[in-house]
């Protein structure tokens, strides 16, 4: 008996009972490649929590890594470790403010304005004492102005920008000094207001953030005491403003933030006195003019009594961050308002 068995199993071999030799090698290629997965990589920090698990197969055992893409800090995204953000080219901007002058006709109105904004390096203007000129300055070949409503007509603030660079994101305006009438005081105006357009850079998505001012005249004793305020109820209406303006400025939304305005107030006698509330001293914290940046050596602004009191701003805390710099001003003649306008070039990163 024992004989036949031992001829029967000569004869038929026993098959093999255990795993599959299939499973086998998966099993041992698994134990292999696990090692190398959880390998922690310190160039890129968090490709391990990005590792997608994969079934370990002859046909599949590498790991498939997925990233999710990173936005650029600029365009509200945040650099994920080990991986640096986009980089995009400076952003060349020219930047201008005018007083229109609000005793000229529309058809020199229309010339002033036309001639500042046919200029190749001009992008973005603050116009002051634009009350009378909205259908002009809504019909500027290759730019676009908003205009604000403002006591059953529009407000004397726009600001126009080179429609193929900038699209409008949001625009308001807020009251912020009360006006002095012929009963109040000696030198009459109208409240006072601060204008500001968000506009988004079309080829990169940032932001620009504009405001636009214009101060009360007869605040500056340039007769006499040039850098020092006047005894009337124009200069505390205007030290007023100043301080709201600051305010309205450190709430703007953007990555960059720019002024423009008439101040109606000298820029070289302001900072050779600094006169408390004056404009310097009111924005020392929130802003920086090409004045203060670039000097004054141009030719000035009102040339009735050769002051510069129209200004271009630019963000302090952007200036010192190396956003925003100065690249040149000039003051340009031969248009019929009795201000000459303020242009200056502003390179944003």
């Amino acid at each position: 008996m024992v004989r036949r068995d031992r001829r029967e199993a000569r004869r038929h071999p026993s098959r093999w009972a255990g795993p599959p030799p299939l499973l086998l090698l998966a099993t041992v290629l698994g134990f292999l490649v696990a090692p190398l997965i959880d390998h922690d990589s310190s160039d890129e920090p968090s490709a391990r929590a990005a590792i997608v698990s994969v079934a370990a197969t002859p046909r599949s055992i590498e790991p498939r890594i997925i990233r999710q893409p990173t936005l650029p800090s600029t365009q509200g995204g945040q650099a994920s470790n080990g991986v640096k953000p986009l980089r995009l080219a400076p952003l060349d901007v020219g930047v201008a403010s005018m007083n229109m002058f609000r005793q000229l006709s529309s058809a020199h109105a229309l010339q002033d304005a036309r001639k500042l904004t046919s200029r190749p390096g001009v992008d973005v203007v603050g116009w002051q004492e634009a009350e009378s000129f909205g259908s002009v300055l809504h019909r500027l070949p290759g730019f676009a102005t908003k205009t604000f409503p403002y006591s059953g007509g529009n407000s004397e603030l726009a600001i126009s920008w080179r429609s193929s660079k900038f699209r409008l994101v949001a625009a308001d305006q807020k009251r912020v000094a009360y006006g002095v009438s012929s009963y109040e005081g000696r030198y009459p105006f109208g409240n006072r207001l601060v204008a500001q357009v968000t506009l988004q850079d079309r080829e990169s998505g940032r932001r620009l953030t504009v405001v636009n001012v214009h101060l009360p005249q007869k605040i500056e004793n340039f007769d006499h005491r040039p850098g020092h305020w006047t005894d009337t109820k124009n200069a505390f209406r205007a030290r007023n403003q100043l301080q709201r303006l600051a305010t309205i400025w450190r709430q703007a939304q953007g990555r960059w933030v720019i002024g423009t305005g008439d101040f109606n107030f000298d820029a070289r006698a302001d900072a050779a006195n600094l006169p408390a509330g004056g404009p310097t001293r009111a924005l020392r914290t929130t802003a920086v003019s090409s004045y203060d940046e670039l000097g004054l050596d141009v030719e000035p602004t009102f040339p009735e009594n050769g002051r510069n009191i129209d200004y271009v701003w630019a963000d302090r805390g952007d200036y010192r961050a190396g956003r925003i710099a100065f690249d040149g001003q000039w003051v340009l003649s031969g248009f019929n308002s009795d201000h000459r306008p303020l242009l200056t070039k502003l390179v944003l990163r």
